[in-house]
């Protein structure tokens, strides 16, 4: 709703100089800064002098708004002839004698909002500037008292408002000297570090490819060598069922016990190779996914069968699948699913004695699935929770020395877990059991799109929010795949409304960007179906001209004008997608070469890592504002971390504050169960040594239960 300030007639001269005066005093009132406020002015003033010049019962008026987006809005108007040629006009190609036209091109680009209507009867412009800082302070009280102090003051007579107009300028063109000074020493430093980045970046380089080349040769040795035992151990177990199927004969008690031993051992050591050929093979990124759609209640049909075998050695485990007949059908790599399951559900039914081990499915928000394997077994004790999920690491346990595995199969299922796009997480508690939880899409994220004219976008990829952009314009697209590169954010890029509708019908963005205009088209359509269909889905609008109103009618959450600042954009994102951006860790060590081997481990594109060398340093950056989680080391020379620790859990607002110990002390029980009772995790230096390793640093930070702040400063 428009609030009326002031309605001024142009007469004479003297009345547009009046205009001029009221523009800046209403600004002046409402809390513009002077640069604003000189804007406002001058473009009131341009817009006014054309009416009083070129027509006639020209007017100018002044109005407030206190709805969103609130803003200054300036109409002047005139019954005059219109203004010829007006499209050529606005898109800058119209020249005359008389400069008509360039004033109404500068004034656009003075104010937040501009439209001009011209025809036989008359022109109309509505020009409007935003509220600085939302217009927090505009209420009726503050604009009615606005409104008096106006009227109170006597206009200046013209001589004074030239002269007022005149330092204006001049200060105007002493701030663009001194931008102009300050871009030339900007540009000059910007040249001594793009030398420096460009030697960096050429040892980044060399060392990335020597890294690569190391992989390849590693995945290359492990997939020849697992292939070259593979033969000899298929014989061997080829070898060892003809003996004891008799073909050549009978064989005595013993003889039959060594060759089951035989069997045995060779089948162990190809469970083994088939286990690294497979890491070797997602390390490598050579895991081929075959989505398909089935059903969870044949999976587990399947399952129960496969599995007969181990039960018939242990009949006093019962193993249960529950019913899953009403979960909705999946659509993801059956045989990885399966294999994940299998591998659990083997190990529930190795360690558990007696009693049940138990399969279940639901579905979970945010279209995901979470299968959950549950048994009565011997149970894990929590500072092994990680040690299982580390290659050929077993838990010391009597039960081992009857079922000694190879220790690879966790760490394999955590991998091919995160290749679904999922996860691994445990709940146990040592004599009672053990759940572990398999969380994936219920519709597998890693299939690209492919569109009728042949391209194809991305799928999104589960570490990142996905931001789909509509735009035809390659320079703008490439200028926002860019900026969003080594962000929390994943650009998905459409050139057209139909490739835009198609991503959208398979996936869910975490935020929509779209031009108003893509090529012949305008986007509002599309943007009206993402909001019926997706309600919870962001949508920002961009466009070189002043759209911001109508993509607040259709229901936009915010408007960048083109061309668009990287530091806005990731604002904008950030803080409408609060509950999944980046989460903040502190590393306290006083070792720097323990923080920089952290930082390469956990490098994430979600992940911001500030890092500090003591107690006291951790301290008062905690008191500039609380991270996500830490990473605390126990021996540093100022405070230990058992002090840091109590400090923390004695104050209310980091009482529950997920903290990992990271350490290479030894712990005793006493100061391992003093830290247990503070609630931190503990994870051992000369445990981490590799991505691998790092993995559970990444999930420990993820799940650590507390969502980022809605901040656009990080």
């Amino acid at each position: 709703m428009l609030t009326q300030l002031f309605q001024i007639a142009l007469r004479n001269d003297r009345d547009v100089v009046q205009a001029r005066q009221k523009a800046r005093e209403i600004a002046a009132s409402l809390g513009l800064d002077n640069q604003d406020q000189i804007r406002l002015a001058t473009a009131t003033s341009e817009m006014a002098r054309n009416g009083f010049r070129y027509a006639h019962n020209a007017k100018v008026n002044f109005l407030v708004s206190l709805e969103p987006p609130k803003r200054i809005e300036v109409v002047v108007s005139d019954s005059g002839p219109g203004i010829r040629n007006l499209d050529e006009v606005l898109a800058g190609r119209y020249r005359s004698e008389t400069g008509m036209g360039l004033g109404i091109i500068g004034t656009r680009r003075l104010m937040d909002e501009f439209e001009i209507v011209s025809s036989a009867e008359g022109t109309s412009v509505r020009m409007s500037k935003f509220a600085p800082n939302q217009g927090l302070s505009w209420n009726p009280n503050s604009i009615q008292e606005a409104v008096r102090t106006i009227q109170r003051r006597a206009p200046d007579d013209p001589f004074t408002e030239i002269e007022r107009q005149n330092r204006e300028l001049l200060k105007t063109l002493q701030e663009l000297r001194s931008r102009q000074e300050e871009l030339e020493l900007l540009n000059r430093e910007l040249e001594d570090t793009n030398r420096g980045v460009v030697a960096l970046y050429a040892e980044l380089d060399e060392r990335a490819d020597y890294l690569r080349r190391a992989s390849e040769l590693k995945t290359k040795f492990l997939s020849n060598v697992s292939h070259e035992f593979r033969t000899p151990l298929n014989s061997i177990v080829s070898l060892a069922r003809l003996l004891l199927d008799r073909i050549d004969g009978e064989l005595t008690p013993e003889q039959m016990r060594q060759v089951r031993y035989m069997e045995s051992s060779a089948r162990d050591l190809q469970e083994m190779v088939n286990d690294l050929l497979d890491l070797a093979k997602v390390e490598a990124g050579k895991i081929r996914m075959r989505p398909k759609r089935f059903d969870v209640h044949e999976l587990f049909s399947a399952l129960k069968g496969m599995l007969k075998p181990l039960l018939a050695d242990n009949t006093s485990v019962d193993l249960l699948f529950e019913d899953a007949s009403a979960l909705a059908p999946l659509h993801t790599d059956e045989g990885k699913v399966s294999q994940i399951l299998r591998n659990l559900i083997s190990n529930a039914l190795k360690f558990t004695p007696s009693g049940t081990v138990s399969v279940r499915a639901r579905s979970i928000e945010n279209r995901r699935v979470e299968f959950a394997v549950a048994d009565t077994g011997i149970g894990i004790a929590p500072e092994h929770y990680e040690t299982i999920f580390k290659e050929f690491s077993q838990v010391e346990n009597p039960l081992q020395d009857r079922y000694r595995g190879t220790g690879l199969g966790l760490p394999l299922c955590r991998n091919l877990a995160m290749l679904l796009g999922g996860e691994i997480a445990l709940q146990s508690e040592l004599g009672r059991g053990s759940t572990f939880y398999l969380t994936i899409p219920s519709v597998y994220v890693g299939e690209a799109v492919s569109t009728e004219e042949g391209e194809s976008l991305p799928a999104p990829e589960f570490h990142r929010m996905p931001v789909l952009y509509l735009e035809d314009n390659p320079s703008e697209a490439h200028y926002v795949e860019a900026s969003l590169r080594e962000t929390e954010f994943q650009p998905i890029l459409a050139s057209t409304v139909a490739q835009a509708e198609l991503w959208t019908e398979r996936h869910t963005p975490a935020a929509v960007l779209a031009d108003v205009y893509v090529g012949e088209e305008q986007a509002w359509s599309f943007i009206d179906r993402i909001r019926d269909r997706n309600p919870g889905v962001p949508v920002i609008v961009t466009s070189a001209h002043n759209h911001a109103r109508t993509a607040y009618d259709h229901g936009a959450s915010s408007f960048l004008s083109k061309p668009i600042d990287r530091e806005r954009l990731l604002s904008e994102l950030r803080q409408l997608t609060p509950a999944r951006g980046t989460r903040r860790l502190l590393i306290v060590d006083d070792n720097e070469v323990s923080r920089y081997v952290l930082r390469q481990l956990l490098s994430q594109p979600w992940l911001q890592i500030s890092e500090v060398g003591n107690g006291t340093e951790a301290l008062d950056a905690l008191r500039e504002g609380l991270p996500d989680a830490i990473i605390l080391d126990l021996l540093m020379p100022d405070m230990s971390g058992f002090d840091i620790l109590r400090t923390l859990r004695s104050r209310p607002e980091t009482e529950n504050l997920p903290v990992l110990i990271y350490t290479s002390k030894p712990l005793s029980d006493q100061e391992r169960t003093q830290l247990e009772n503070w609630g931190a995790a503990i994870v051992r230096k000369e445990d981490v040594s590799s991505r691998l390793s790092a993995l559970p640093f990444l999930d420990w930070i993820r799940t650590s239960g507390i969502n980022p702040q809605p901040s656009g400063e990080h």
